[in-house]
């Protein structure tokens, strides 16, 4: 499938012309996601993939809280 920019898939995704599941597969997150459902025994689905989104989100906010620094 053809990889959309993130703003795309969040427009597509709000508009619901787009599930959970197309919105991973079309990101640029495609292929970490399918290694994650296989590293896990999982097919692709609609909640697995919102998960992976919840998760990889999460992540992403950690790794900047990591970065600020801190007021001293």
């Amino acid at each position: 499938m053809a990889k959309r920019t993130f703003e795309e898939l969040v427009r597509l995704k709000q508009e619901g012309s787009i599930g959970w599941l197309d919105f991973v597969r079309e990101g640029d997150s495609a292929d970490e996601y399918a290694q994650w459902c296989k590293d896990h025994g999982m097919e692709q689905t609609e909640d697995n993939a919102e998960l992976f989104v919840d998760m990889t989100e999460e992540r992403f906010w950690e790794r900047e809280k990591e970065q600020v620094p801190e007021n001293v």
